[in-house]
């Protein structure tokens, strides 16, 4: 699949499957993001409760090292690639209020990805 590269890269109409409901998101492609993160809004719509998860991991932002809750979402799926059982950490991106996440390592780490910006294209195999 080949996508139009724009600064950030923000790819549209994700699709994130939980326990209870599915939901299209926004977010952008993060190479340096070790896992794909979702808002806890988009996580709670799916069926999860981030609160309530045994599981949490340190996540350092602009304001210090914060614990985050890590779980796995059953599905994502972008176009016509599936991946499940994908880990995930529920985070807020308050400076980036247009998306719902990052899309990074934890699912990105699976496929061939190329970015040729000279060309203006991401391509993912």
């Amino acid at each position: 699949m080949k996508i139009s590269l724009q600064i950030p890269i923000i790819i549209e109409r994700i699709k994130v499957v939980g326990p209870q409901a599915s939901r299209e998101v926004d977010m952008i492609f993060d190479t340096g993001a070790r896992y794909t993160s979702f808002s806890w809004d988009t996580l709670k719509d799916i069926g999860y409760d981030p609160a309530g998860c045994p599981d949490r991991i340190p996540m350092i932002t602009a304001n210090g090292s914060i614990e985050v809750p890590l779980l796995k979402v059953e599905q994502i799926n972008w176009e016509n690639i599936v991946l499940k059982n994908v880990p995930v950490i529920c985070h807020n991106i308050p400076e980036l209020v247009s998306v719902d996440g990052l899309l990074g390592l934890s699912f990105l780490q699976h496929f061939e990805i190329f970015l040729n910006f000279k060309q203006g294209i991401l391509e993912i195999k």
